[in-house]
């Protein structure tokens, strides 16, 4: 009698080894995956905290975001508008912040109140240059012996429009009041406008806390890294 020698097939044992590694490799990549999809998770979680807190020594708590260099916020924008435009046309003969008289500052013949010269800082320099003879031209000597007062009502500013990276156009509707003050008379001038405005970098002063009065004024009026390259009349048809 003959007896059959009973060998285990070899197929099926490498199907069994295949299916294996297989299940191995698919447990692998989910693991990869789980780990790449925590990984994302808490890469936005970080990318959406754009906005924190910070103290300064003084204890005041300020907002700090990151943001492109060029970008800034449209409240910014329109402060730095409406900042110009009242403190160059809010005229009277003190000195703001105090009861000294303001003696002025000489723009060719004429003289300009010490704030509209400080507001002229916001504007680019040589736009600055240009603006500065004809605003002289506005200004009556009766300023400064206190016998005419102005300032200016602001009733419309629009938001800011981009025109290009760092660069926007803003409208602004505003009246100008004269008044005279020995016959108490106004006057009201419209003055509305369109201005252009750009972002520039924002300088540092390298006295710091030591630098003068006027130095730290003039820094403080840049600090915004803003400045008004443009005004022309406000036309609304435009904007529709």
């Amino acid at each position: 009698m003959q007896i059959k020698r009973l060998q285990s097939p070899l197929l099926p044992e490498s199907k069994n080894l295949l299916a294996i590694c297989f299940l191995c490799l698919t447990a692998f990549n989910g693991l990869i995956l789980l780990l790449t999809l925590f990984t994302a998770f808490r890469v936005n979680k970080i990318a959406e905290r754009k906005t924190t807190f910070a103290q300064l020594v003084n204890g005041q708590t300020i907002y700090i975001s990151e943001q492109e260099r060029n970008w800034r916020y449209p409240a910014v924008i329109q402060k730095v508008v409406s900042d110009w435009t009242t403190l160059t046309f809010n005229w009277d003969n003190k000195l703001v912040g105090s009861e000294e008289t303001d003696p002025g500052i000489q723009v060719g013949k004429k003289r300009i109140p010490t704030n509209t010269w400080f507001a002229s800082l916001l504007l680019e320099p040589k736009f600055a240059q240009a603006s500065l003879p004809k605003i002289a031209e506005l200004v009556p000597t009766s300023v400064f012996t206190d016998q005419l007062r102005s300032t200016t009502i602001i009733s419309y500013l629009s938001e800011p429009r981009a025109i290009r990276l760092g660069e926007w156009e803003i409208d602004m509707i505003a009246t100008r009041v004269l008044v005279d003050r020995s016959t108490g008379r106004d006057e009201r001038i419209p003055f509305n406008r369109t201005f252009t405005v750009e972002a520039v970098e924002i300088p540092r002063s390298p006295l710091g806390k030591d630098a003068s009065l006027i130095e730290q004024k003039i820094y403080e009026m840049r600090s915004s890294g803003l400045q008004i390259t443009k005004m022309v009349d406000f036309n609304p048809q435009q904007r529709r």
